[in-house]
């Protein structure tokens, strides 16, 4: 299992092929904005997953991949975006993104929406497409302000560029993205007191059932999933299940690979028996 530093100290060689997650960051540290994301071919996996590809392929990919919840349960993500309703008449549903990240001295999620503000929203953007949502919200906890600046950012940017708001990439396909900053409470990690929350009551954690895919923000089918899991998703459809399972050493039931932090540092390391981030 290895871990390594991001720092200047202890250069690594990031690459697409082996960190999905990394190869996009600036050695000076500052956020990749649009076009540079675009250089570094991003969102070239949400084309490919309006163009190519069937919502319920989208779905399927994600579960064939093996992608597992990146917020602590590690719940299998295809698994879950299964639970969402089939039924089209069900127009209003929601995609929420759990970006409050309060365990003490974690802070890789941070990394991600300060310096890559535009993986995420293509992550969210691919996975709203499966998920036939319309509306998007990533809940932030409110410590984080420059990720806040950021990501509005990157959203405008999005929106200019019709990757986000109405018939993106001609498809049809409508989706809106709002940035949350929340009231910094622990428990809003944990999705239905997150829902609260975001609704404007008392961050409470509900009884399950029902479970969010089928009463979630404001009474309607909600998926939530953390910024990493998010993160993950245009990797996954942009080079497969093959190859996002290649990631892992033989026998580890985690694929992928999986970003740790450690006192206000991010580090790369594997993810079970992965071998990078």
């Amino acid at each position: 299992m290895t871990l390594t530093s991001f720092g200047p100290a202890n250069r690594i060689k990031r690459v697409a092929e082996t960190h999905p997650l990394t190869w996009r960051l600036r050695d000076d540290g500052e956020a990749v904005w649009l076009d540079e994301y675009q250089a570094k071919n991003g969102y070239a996996a949400a084309r490919k997953a309006f163009a190519d590809m069937a919502t319920d392929d989208i779905v399927q990919t994600v579960k064939d991949a093996g992608l597992k919840g990146r917020g602590g349960a590690g719940f299998p993500t295809g698994v879950k975006w299964g639970l969402m309703p089939k039924d089209e008449s069900i127009n209003i549903r929601y995609l929420l993104c759990n970006a409050d990240e309060m365990e003490p001295n974690t802070w890789k999620d941070r990394m991600l929406m300060e310096q890559l503000p535009h993986l995420l929203i293509e992550g969210m953007l691919i996975s709203a497409r499966a998920l036939k949502t319309y509306r998007g919200y990533i809940f932030l906890r409110g410590e984080y302000t420059t990720a806040a600046k950021h990501l509005n950012r990157a959203v405008e940017e999005a929106k200019a560029a019709g990757l986000l708001g109405k018939n993106i990439l001609g498809s049809g396909f409508d989706f809106e993205l709002f940035v949350h900053t929340g009231a910094g409470r622990y428990i809003c990690g944990e999705e239905t007191a997150l829902i609260n929350s975001l609704e404007g009551r008392r961050a409470s954690p509900r009884s399950k059932p029902p479970f969010p895919a089928a009463v979630g923000v404001w009474g309607k089918p909600t998926c939530v999933n953390n910024v990493e899991t998010l993160c993950n998703v245009p990797a996954i459809i942009a080079d497969g299940v093959d190859w996002y399972k290649s990631l892992a050493r033989a026998g580890s039931e985690d694929m992928g690979t999986k970003l740790m932090g450690f006192s206000g540092k991010v580090k790369n390391r594997a993810c079970g028996n992965c071998h990078s981030a």
